[in-house]
C-alpha cells in the first residue's frame, strides 16, 4: 500500500509538471527564455538537475540554447556538437533515448561543458531524449539525476516523462521557426511589391510616360530622392533633364527649400564664378554691393547645374572644392562660407570621352557621377509619343482658351518620326501645327513635314555621323565619325560660294556611313510633300547624294560657274539617267542630277538632297540652271 500511494503521488506530480510546462511554452515568444523556464520547472518539481536543451542549426551542428544548473562561466554555450559526438551527438544521430546510470564510468562522456568535477563524491546519472518535430530529430533534451547511494536502475518513468516534455518542446520550436520563416518571407514580398509598385502609386508630376524604360527612370527617381547623394542626369537635349531634376527635389525632404537652376553653358567663366559663389562689394568694376551666389541661396535645398560638361578646366577645379568640402569663398572675399546643398548635374555630352581627351577633370567626374540617371531619347519610347502629343495639344488649348484635338492619322505620322530634338521638338511641332489647324483639329496637312518646313533631317544626319549639333548628343548606336576635310578626300566638296548678299549657302549634309540612306522626310516620317501634298502616299527615297560637309573657305579656290545645259532637241531619244548619284563633283552637277531624277520638281529634289525647297531654289538661281517645263 505505501508503494501504491507513492506511485500515485509521483504520477500526480508529473501531471502537474506537464501542465506547468505547457503553460510556460505558450506564455512567451522568446524561445530561449521559455526553454530556460521549462528546465527550471523540471528541476524544482522533479529534482531533474542540470537540464540542457540542444537544437540543431542550419549547418546541422548541435548547439546549446538553454541550460539550468550549470556553474557560472561555463563554456557550454560556446561549444558545438556534431552528430555522433558525445552522448548528445549519439542521441541526435540515432534518434533514440539514452540512459547513463553512472557518468563516471561512461566512455562517451567528455565533460566538455564543465561542472562535473564532483563525480568521485556522488553518483550522477544522465537521461537524454531526442526532440522531434514532424518526424525529424531537431534537438536533444538531457537532465541529470544526483544520488549519494548509487544509481537506482529504474529510469523508465523518467524516459517516458521527458519524451512527453520533448514532444511539447519540439512542437513549440517548429511553430516558432515556421512563424519566423513566414515573417521573413512576408517582409521580402512586401519590399518587392513596394519596389515594383512605387512608380505606379506615386507618379511624378508633369512627366507623361507609360513606356517601360521611362517607368524604370521614375522608379530610380523615387529611390534616390530621399537621400542627399549627388545625381548626374544624362541624356540628349530635349529629353526633360530639368523636369527630372525638379521631380527629385520635390520628392526629397528638401522640397520646401529652394530649387536653384544654373545653365553653365550660358555664362562665361568669370560671370559663372560670380553667379555660383557670389562676390563682395568692390571686388571688380561694377560690384556695387555684396552679392550672394547660387550655392549660398540654395543652402538647405537643391542646386541644379545644367550643361555641367561645358564648364572650363579652370572652373572645374574651383567647383571640385565646393563639392568635396561644402564650403567656398565669394569672389574678392576671404571669409569661408559653409553651405548644405544637394547637387544635381545634367549633361548631354559624353563625359567619359571628355575625360579621356583631357577636357574634363577625372576627379570632378567621379565626384558628380555618384548616382547616374539615363534618360532615353523619344525615339526609344515611341509608346509615349501619342500621349505626349495629346498632352501638348491640351496644354496649348488651355493656354490659348481653345478646344483643340488631334486626329489619328496625324498621330501615326508623329509616331513614325525619329525626333532628334526629342520631347522639346515634339512640343514645338504640336504648337506650330496648332496655329495652322482649322476647325479645332490638327490633321496631317497641318504638320510641318507636310509643308516642307521640318529641318530635323539635317540635324539627325549630323547626329548620326557622330557629332554633337546644337546640343544634340551624338548617336550612341553608330560608330561613324566625320573625317577631317582634306583636298584629296573626294567625299567632301569645296566650300560653298557666297551669294550676292554675302551670305554663304547653307551647309551641305555629309553622306551616311556604311552605305545607309537618309530618311525621306525631316525625321524619317512619311508626311513629306508630294505633287498632290498627299501625306498618305510618300515618295520612296532613292540613293541620296553624299553632299559635301562644311569646311573652311580660307585656302580653297572658288568653284567656276558651269554653263547652263542646252535643252534636248525635239524628237531626240531620251538619255538614260544613271541610277546612282555622282560621287564627286561640284554642287551644280548634283543639283542637275537631282532635278532630272525627280522630273524637275524642286520639292522632290530638296527631299532627295536633304535640303529645303528654298535652299534648292536659291541654288538653281545662283548657278543659272534652267528649269525644264513639261
Amino acid at each position: 500500500m505505501p508503494s501504491a500511494a507513492q506511485s500515485a503521488s509521483s504520477s500526480s506530480l508529473e501531471l502537474l509538471t506537464i501542465y506547468e510546462v505547457s503553460k510556460i511554452l505558450g506564455s512567451s515568444l522568446d524561445l530561449e527564455q521559455t526553454l530556460r523556464e521549462v528546465l527550471r520547472a523540471l528541476s524544482y518539481q522533479l529534482q531533474m538537475h542540470r537540464g540542457r536543451v540542444y537544437l540543431q542549426g542550419e549547418d546541422a551542428a548541435l548547439r546549446l540554447v538553454a541550460a539550468h544548473g550549470l556553474p557560472k562561466g561555463s563554456p557550454a554555450q560556446e561549444i558545438d556538437y556534431n552528430q555522433g559526438e558525445g552522448i548528445s551527438g549519439r542521441i541526435l544521430k540515432t534518434g533514440m533515448p539514452a540512459v547513463v546510470p553512472n557518468l563516471a564510468e561512461e566512455p562517451l562522456f567528455n565533460n566538455r561543458s564543465g561542472g562535473r568535477d564532483d563525480l568521485d563524491e556522488q553518483v550522477a546519472s544522465l537521461v537524454g531524449v531526442p526532440i522531434k518535430a514532424a518526424g525529424s530529430v531537431i534537438g536533444v533534451l538531457t537532465i541529470d539525476r544526483i544520488s549519494d547511494e548509487g544509481p537506482s536502475g529504474h529510469f523508465g518513468a523518467d524516459v517516458r516523462f521527458l519524451t512527453m516534455v520533448a514532444n511539447l518542446i519540439g512542437q513549440t520550436v517548429r511553430l516558432h521557426r515556421t512563424v519566423a520563416e513566414e515573417r521573413r518571407f512576408m517582409m521580402r514580398e512586401t519590399f518587392r511589391v513596394q519596389k515594383e509598385l512605387r512608380p505606379v502609386v506615386a507618379p511624378v508630376n508633369d512627366v507623361v510616360c507609360t513606356s517601360p524604360n521611362m517607368v524604370d527612370v521614375l522608379a530610380q527617381v523615387h529611390r534616390v530622392a530621399p537621400f542627399k547623394s549627388t545625381v548626374l542626369i544624362r541624356g540628349e537635349s530635349g529629353t526633360g533633364k530639368e523636369l527630372i531634376a525638379r521631380a527629385i527635389h520635390n520628392l526629397s525632404p528638401r522640397k520646401d527649400a529652394p530649387f536653384i537652376r544654373v545653365n553653365c553653358a550660358a555664362l562665361p567663366e568669370s560671370l559663372l564664378e560670380s553667379e555660383l559663389f557670389g562676390h563682395e562689394k568692390g571686388s571688380f568694376t561694377g560690384a556695387q554691393k555684396d552679392h550672394k551666389g547660387r550655392f549660398e541661396l540654395a543652402s538647405g535645398g537643391t542646386l541644379f547645374l545644367d550643361e555641367i560638361g561645358d564648364i572650363s578646366s579652370n572652373f572645374q577645379a574651383k567647383l571640385l572644392r565646393v563639392l568635396q568640402e561644402q564650403e567656398f569663398e565669394r569672389v574678392g572675399g576671404s571669409k569661408t562660407i559653409k553651405t548644405d546643398v544637394r547637387l544635381i548635374c545634367a549633361t548631354n555630352l559624353n563625359l567619359e570621352e571628355a575625360v579621356g581627351h583631357g577636357k574634363f577633370r577625372a576627379d570632378l567626374y567621379f565626384r558628380i557621377n555618384v548616382v547616374t540617371i539615363h534618360l532615353p531619347p523619344l525615339r526609344e519610347r515611341r509608346g509615349d509619343i501619342a500621349m505626349l502629343a495629346k498632352h501638348f495639344v491640351g496644354k496649348f488649348g488651355r493656354d490659348n482658351g481653345l478646344n483643340l484635338d488631334i486626329d489619328h492619322d496625324a498621330l501615326e505620322v508623329l509616331n513614325r518620326c525619329t525626333w532628334p530634338g526629342n520631347v522639346r521638338e515634339l512640343e514645338n511641332c504640336i504648337e506650330r501645327a496648332a496655329t495652322q489647324c482649322r476647325n479645332g483639329t490638327i490633321r496631317v496637312p497641318d504638320l510641318s513635314c507636310s509643308m516642307n518646313l521640318c529641318n530635323s533631317s539635317v540635324l539627325f544626319q549630323y547626329r548620326t555621323m557622330g557629332a554633337a549639333v546644337g546640343g544634340l548628343a551624338p548617336s550612341m548606336s553608330g560608330t561613324a565619325t566625320t573625317p577631317s576635310p582634306t583636298p584629296g578626300n573626294p567625299s567632301f566638296a569645296r566650300p560653298q560660294p557666297a551669294g550676292s548678299n554675302g551670305a554663304a549657302m547653307p551647309p551641305a549634309v555629309p553622306a551616311p556611313a556604311n552605305g545607309a540612306q537618309w530618311p525621306a522626310c525631316a525625321s524619317g516620317c512619311s508626311a513629306g510633300p508630294t505633287p498632290g501634298c498627299s501625306a498618305s502616299k510618300p515618295l520612296a527615297p532613292d540613293a541620296i547624294a553624299p553632299l559635301p560637309a562644311p569646311q573652311p573657305t580660307a585656302s580653297a579656290p572658288p568653284i567656276p560657274s558651269a554653263p547652263a545645259p542646252q535643252p534636248a532637241p525635239a524628237g531626240a531619244a531620251a538619255v538614260d539617267l544613271p541610277l546612282d548619284e555622282p560621287e564627286s563633283g561640284p554642287l551644280r552637277d548634283r543639283l542637275v542630277w537631282a532635278m532630272e531624277r525627280t522630273g524637275w520638281v524642286q520639292a522632290k529634289a530638296a527631299r532627295l538632297l536633304g535640303m529645303t525647297t528654298r535652299q534648292v531654289s536659291y541654288a538653281l538661281r545662283k548657278y543659272n540652271i534652267e528649269i525644264k517645263r513639261f
